[in-house]
């Protein structure tokens, strides 16, 4: 099972999922918003092809737990 950032990047640009041939089960923001269940199988795969907007939460949940121990 594979979950993908962006599922159009990955159809397009990731050799990765593009030759493995895998079904992509969802992007995680599907599986963040609840529009579809997280996969509960025994191997989840998750490819993430580098988009702006998780460097963007990343760095706000960085600056979130910072503030917080001030």
């Amino acid at each position: 099972m594979r979950a993908v950032d962006s599922r159009e990047a990955a159809e397009t640009e990731s050799g990765d999922v593009i030759l493995s041939g895998a079904p992509i089960h969802a992007e995680a923001g599907e599986i963040f918003s609840g529009a579809k269940p997280a996969p509960n199988g025994p191997t989840t795969v998750f490819k993430s092809l580098g988009l702006a907007v998780e460097d963007i939460a990343a760095a706000r949940l960085v600056c979130e737990r910072i503030a917080a121990r001030a």
